[in-house]
């Protein structure tokens, strides 16, 4: 497994209710819904990123 690192985070009042509910609807803990949120937001974030970056071909295109 990948290093862990132990945080403490304050969350507003609406969002715990919905972390919580939302474990309990999975069967997870809180803790992996809150990674599961974040690593959901990493990929769109890189697919995002890719997409918004031209293809290979059209690069070497570009240059020359």
């Amino acid at each position: 497994m990948d290093e862990t690192v132990r945080m403490n985070i304050r969350l507003p009042a609406d969002v715990a209710e919905y972390l919580e509910q939302t474990s309990k609807l999975n069967l997870t803990s809180r803790n992996a819904e809150v990674v599961r949120s974040v690593r959901e937001r990493m990929q769109a974030e890189r697919a995002r990123l890719q997409a918004d970056s031209p293809p290979m071909a059209d690069a070497q295109h570009f240059r020359g």
